[in-house]
């Protein structure tokens, strides 16, 4: 084996000298089996669905230390490579040598050091064919369709099952009113101890002007009395109004907490999770979504509804039990079994919500908060007022409204959080743990990881490459000096803008540091173009050194000015014309501005090996 190596060792070196020299064929080769075993790390990584509980596992490479083991890989893969490299330089030995031989062994650099701090892309690879495999999107489809058929009896929030989420049977676009001082008691309204619901069509109206500060603004004709909600769209606001009341009756066999109410749902195998994951959202897509949710939330009640009136105790188990195989799967801590949890539901009578279920595992002596270690969807009974309500002897009051004028009987009722607290069992299910663990399955299949992280270690590569590559060409002097060189610039240009804001630039210092950088800059690069034998070889070469490695950020302050300088011109739009909805060419690009810059940095790279090859020229 060890003659086969020295066979091809020699055969590179009669060959392909530069390959040779910089050793990146073995370094590929020694990259591609840590790449192997960090894909094997990634796969099983998350083998157990407990490790899918948290929230946002996406972070795990560098919360559970997977990035430490990944530096000290990459440090030591480096540092060896450089010691085997740094035992041959035919640039410093005067062999002869063209610009493109100059350019590949910059770029093998490139391609070496990027092979060997890529290490995260073969993890998160791993870790996502295995969610791929384990969770199949069909068998995932239909377990999430049997957690959202379940969801109406987890028995764990009363404002799930308040008469204000009522969809069905009557129309899903209807306006429930909870404000006591926007009830118009001359109409029907539905009281629930210090609860008040009346039921409202709507009518809309679409504003697609902008007032100064950006909003859409208000429809002056329509009274703010009968304002229910607006929904913005990509160039337009929509705003919706209370028409009509409408009398419910026929539908409402209850005020009170009934499953009949309940219409959520528990998780959305599609856009909310992965926006909410995200961390952001476009309006159009929002507006989709919601959308779709009304229509879903109609279904959910439909679908509970038709259930319960089945009246039939063995479908409910047979769901609740494969529901809990389900959560066996995943690994969900709880101790509800389907026989009792049927029985707690059903309740043919009325299917009133009788008992509840706990969130999390109390620990012993540890009372339970509905709002504490598993904040989920509970909310705390309150009615929407204004700020002049306050709280009196256990009832809400108003100057002008007082919730006795709706139910006279309410010291003589009990109140839904006394009810929630008398009614609790000793069961609990761990829901949070659930959503999060849908959530990461989807988040995980979906996202992708290298189109979001790439642009970093390219940029990691090239300015390690960059360093390496002008050590090559010059020497270990001419770095440190231009090291110290870079230092001593940094901290004259934050003096002299220090000077110049208190001489009375204030306000326009971004303008002047940049302008200042960019001279700087411009001298840095003109040297050696056309003052190297001037300054000699040394003073060049710190030149040199700096333009290598600083080029590619001259070019983004290039960016950075034009931005500026459109940032300004909208500023100067907004005070003439009203609003102006203006980006620069940073926020148009985006990501696509670091791969462009990228690509100038590579271009520059090639043709300055003219003017590093005039430089080694000179005499010492």
């Amino acid at each position: 084996m060890q003659k086969k190596i020295k066979q091809f060792n020699q055969y590179l070196l009669e060959r392909y000298p530069t390959i040779w020299n910089t050793k990146i064929v073995w370094m590929l080769l020694a990259s591609l089996i840590i790449h192997i075993v960090f894909f094997i790390i990634g796969y099983i990584s998350h083998s157990d669905p407990k490790s899918l509980q948290k929230f946002d596992v996406r972070d795990d490479y560098f919360a559970d230390g997977m990035i430490f083991i990944h530096l000290i890989i990459s440090i030591l893969m480096i540092v060896g490579w450089l010691i085997l490299m740094f035992k041959n330089n035919a640039f410093k030995n005067f062999y002869p040598t063209t610009k493109w031989k100059l350019f590949s062994q910059f770029l093998q650099y490139f391609i070496i050091v990027f092979a060997c701090t890529s290490f995260f892309f073969s993890y998160m690879t791993g870790f996502r064919l295995f969610v791929q495999n384990t969770y199949p999107d069909n068998e995932m489809s239909e377990k999430v369709a049997v957690i959202n058929r379940t969801y109406p009896f987890f028995s764990q929030d009363i404002e799930n099952y308040t008469l204000d989420n009522k969809v069905f049977p009557q129309y899903p676009d209807l306006f429930c009113e909870t404000n006591i001082e926007k009830i118009d008691r001359n109409k029907k309204y539905f009281v629930y101890y210090d609860r008040v619901y009346q039921f409202y069509t709507l009518y809309s109206k679409t504003v697609d002007k902008k007032d100064a500060a950006g909003n859409y603004s208000y429809p002056q004709t329509e009274p703010e009395n009968r304002f229910a909600y607006s929904e913005k769209n990509d160039d337009s606001e929509t705003y919706y109004f209370k028409k009509e009341v409408v009398d419910l009756s026929p539908y409402i066999k209850t005020t009170g907490l009934t499953f009949y109410n309940f219409s959520s749902l528990f998780y959305r195998n599609n856009l909310e999770e992965k926006m909410f994951l995200k961390r952001g959202y476009y309006n159009d897509q929002f507006n989709d979504y919601k959308n779709s949710y009304r229509k879903e939330r109609f279904e959910v009640n439909r679908l509970t509804a038709e259930l319960l009136n089945k009246k039939n105790p063995a479908e409910l188990e047979k769901l609740m039990k494969d529901f809990l195989r389900i959560s066996g799967e995943f690994g969900i801590d709880h101790n509800l079994d389907s026989k009792n949890w049927a029985k707690m539901v059903y309740q043919p009578e009325d299917f009133n919500v009788r008992y509840f279920i706990k969130k999390y595992k109390v620990r012993p002596n540890e009372a339970y908060d509905p709002n504490g270690q598993y904040n989920d969807d509970y909310g705390t009974t309150t009615v929407a007022t204004d700020a002049r309500t306050e709280v009196v002897e256990g009832h809400i009051v108003n100057k002008s409204v007082q919730i006795k004028d709706f139910n006279p009987d309410i010291s003589k009722q009990i109140s839904p959080e006394d009810y929630f607290k008398k009614n609790l069992t000793d069961y609990y299910y761990n829901t949070s743990d659930l959503r999060n663990f849908l959530g990461n399955v989807d988040v995980i299949k979906s996202t992708d990881f290298f189109s979001e992280n790439i642009h970093i270690y390219l940029w990691i590569a090239f300015f390690l490459a960059s360093v390496i590559f002008s050590f090559r060409v010059t020497d270990l002097r001419s770095l440190l000096f231009s090291m110290i060189s870079a230092g001593v610039l940094f901290l004259a240009v934050v003096l002299i803008t220090v000077l110049y804001s208190v001489s009375g630039g204030r306000g326009n210092e971004e303008f002047f540091i940049s302008y200042l950088l960019l001279g700087i800059g411009l001298l840095i690069l003109l040297v050696p173009l056309c003052m190297m034998r001037k300054f000699g070889k040394l003073a060049s070469s710190i030149f040199i050194t700096v333009s290598i490695n600083a080029f590619v950020l001259f070019v983004f302050l290039i960016f950075f000015i034009i931005s500026l300088h459109q940032k300004e011109t909208c500023r100067e739009l907004i005070s003439s014309n009203g609003y102006s909805d203006c980006k620069t060419i940073i926020e148009t690009l985006d990501f696509s501005l670091s791969y462009i810059i990228l690509v100038i940095g590579f271009v520059f790279m090639y043709f300055y090996t003219v003017i590093l090859k005039k430089w080694k020229a000179m005499p010492e």
